[in-house]
Formats: C-alpha cells, structure tokens, sequence
C-alpha cells in the first residue's frame, strides 16, 4: 500500500487507514469541543481553525488543522535539514553558535508565549515560525545572494527564500499545508519596515500565487500577512536573532560586550527578549495589529545596524566567502550540464528527481530543478557534493 495519494500529479500523505464508527465519532465529539473552546478562548482578531483552508481538500483526524500543520512541518525532509544549515557563522568548528534549526525554535518558542497572551492561534503561529526558513541555502544570507544571481543567469528570476519556503513544501516535498501557514512563510521576512504590522484579511489561494509571483519577480518587496498570527511571526523573527547573534558573536570574541550600543533594551539576549516581549504585548493587547512602543522601535534599529556593520561583514566571517561563492556557481553549472547531458542517469536524477510528483517534473525545467536542490542542500552535503565533483576520486576495480 503505497503511503501517498496523488492530486493531480501531486504526492500527498495518504488519509489514514478507515476507522472505527466509535472512534469517528469520539474523534468528532473532540474536534468539536476543540473548536468550540478555541472560540470562546482566542481573540476576535485570531485565526480560527473552522477558517482553515487547503488547496487540496480538508484532512481531519484528533488533531486541530493548524496542529496537523505542525506536525507534518516536524516530520519533513525540511526540517531535518535545518540542523546542518547556516544562521549566520558557517564553516566554524563551535556546536553552541546557532544553527538554523535553533533560530526557528526560538522564534516559535518567542512568539508562542506572546501569542498566548493575546490569545491568538498558538498552532499557527509554532507551523509559520518552524517553517519559514526551509527555502534557505547552504550558507545563508550569503548563499543566497550567490543563488540569486545564478538564478538570475539560468532562469531570468532572482531567488528569494520566502518563495522558495512555499514551492518546497507545495511541490517539491509537498504537504497540503493551509493557506494561512504559506502565507506566514511568503510574508516573514521586512520585520523591521515600521512599527506596527496590520495583517491583510480575508487572502485567497489566487492573492496567495500572485503575491509568490510577486516575490520571485522582486524579492526586496515587503508582503503584508493575512493574519495576525502571520504578522506576530514577521517581527519575532528579527527579535528573536538580533540578540542571539550578539551572543554568538562575544562567544567568538568578535566583539565585547561593552561595545554593544546601551540601549534601553539591554545588552544580553535574555534583556533584549524580556524588554521586547513587555513592549510588544502592551502595545498589542486586544488591539487588530503587533506593534511596538516608537521608543523600542528605535532601540531595535540601533542594535540591528550594529550587528550589521559589527557582526554580519566582520573579516574574520568572510574567510572562505570567495570559495562559496565560486562553489556556487561550479556546482550549479556542473550539475545542469550533468542533468541536460546523462537525463535519468545524472547526479539531479539519481539524488533528487527520481522520487519527485509527475506534476513536478512536468511544469519545472532542468535550470529549475538545480537551483531547487542546491537550495535544499546542507551546508556540509554543498562542500561533499562540490568534491565528489571536482576533486579526484579512488578508482575502484571490481
């Protein structure tokens, strides 16, 4: 029994195996009460799962549908990726710097227990924070500068990972995840464009494609979310590594401590978060947007621009950047030129195409399936992969 169903060209999960007509309907019962208590309990303003929409049909079980959002998310390709990708520091032999699946655990994890206090949808908000970032590249913000470009070369596009975010959990590992949780991913990134974040209602699947057209065509525009939810995430995204970089970056001796602009906010991480969380459930409360108090907004610009003239271009990280990004481009041209020449007995083929949806191989071209895997890479599989390419290998007699 195969565990996927198709639509449309598409794998899906498989529904679960026919149940019982007791449990169906204990399973019922609970799903009702679940979503009575969530109205009585979440605000006005919250997104609530009786509004929960996938593209490809309903899919109900014990779980409520941004639950089930969670979970598929936890247990994807994706997400097991995160833990050898870059957040910032690469190529640096230290296990306490933070990786990328740290830093969306800390946002989840920050922008929960804010969530909570306004009472808006706590699932939806963990299923936007856990997978916002599975579009990144091997190497990060830098990686992905030199992905763009080669994107640029291949396909006539930029890259930009929001976009990537929901192409890979919609056709390359596709979950059937809600329009809300997408929406979450196109939109989390411009945290710092203003104070208050008003979220755009009432989205639909048709706004939703239009809007990841509009990213891929020009990556710097700032995409409003359609819900709360999505907007809380937008800003605790910036929170939440501004001061975990600044502790990674003392632990390196990058910096000093004493050298991290006095403000307000403090200078450890666990200040920053605590005076940031306070500022942003007072001026939140009961109120349609997320916003913050114009003073910590201030404070928040001053230590993002020190991390980025202190942090984010110190020499001491740009050691090996000409190598990445010379390996980006030998990589992404080998491995097309591998595809287009040797077809299902290529690299591409072999270690990334062969278990893909029909749909998929359809509708992307050669160019586009390389730039989908490289973007998908770890950082250490990107430095294995560019060897096995360009360095000798031992022959092997039989």
């Amino acid at each position: 029994m195969s565990l996927f169903s198709h639509h449309k060209g598409m794998l899906y999960p498989a529904p679960p195996k026919k149940i019982s007509q007791e449990l169906a309907q204990i399973l019922a019962a609970h799903r009702e009460e679940a979503e009575r208590k969530e109205g009585a309990h979440l605000s006005s303003e919250a997104a609530l799962s009786k509004d929960h929409s996938r593209r490809y049909g309903s899919e109900e079980d014990h779980r409520l549908p941004y639950k089930r959002d969670v979970d598929r998310i936890l247990h994807s390709k994706a997400y097991a990726r995160y833990s050898d990708k870059t957040q910032v520091v690469y190529l640096v032999d230290n296990d306490h710097l933070t990786r990328r699946s740290l830093h969306v655990q800390l946002v989840s994890s920050f922008a929960r227990g804010i969530a909570e206090i306004l009472h808006l949808n706590c699932d939806l908000v963990e299923a936007i924070a856990l997978g916002h970032d599975v579009g990144h590249p091997p190497f990060g913000h830098e990686g992905e500068d030199y992905l763009s470009k080669l994107s640029m070369e291949l396909l006539g596009r930029p890259f930009a990972h929001p976009a990537q975010s929901c192409r890979l959990f919609e056709q390359i590992e596709p979950l059937n995840l809600g329009l809300a949780v997408l929406d979450g991913f196109l939109c989390h990134d411009g945290g710092m464009c203003g104070h208050q974040f008003a979220p755009i209602r009432c989205k639909t699947w048709e706004r939703h494609d239009a809007e990841v057209q509009d990213k891929l065509r020009s990556p710097e525009n700032n995409i409003w979310p359609g819900t709360l939810e999505g907007c809380l995430v937008k800003l605790c995204d910036t929170v939440s590594y501004l001061g975990r970089d600044i502790e990674d970056a003392v632990r390196l001796g990058i910096i000093e401590r004493d050298e991290v602009p006095k403000t307000l906010l403090g200078c450890h991480n666990r200040e920053i978060l605590s005076a940031l969380a306070g500022d942003i459930i007072q001026n939140s409360f009961s109120k349609p947007y997320i916003a913050l108090s114009e003073e910590v907004y201030g404070a928040l610009k001053e230590l993002r621009m020190f991390n980025f003239q202190r942090i984010y271009t110190h020499p001491k990280l740009k050691v090996e950047s000409g190598k990445v990004k010379q390996g980006y481009r030998l990589l992404c041209e080998i491995l097309l030129e591998d595809l287009e020449k040797k077809g299902e007995e290529s690299h591409v083929w072999q270690k990334f195409l062969q278990n893909k949806s029909e749909r998929y191989l359809e509708t992307s071209s050669s160019g586009e399936q390389v730039i989908d895997y490289v973007a998908g890479m770890t950082d250490s599989y990107f430095v294995r992969t560019l060897e096995k390419f360009i360095l000798p290998q031992t022959i092997l007699f039989t």
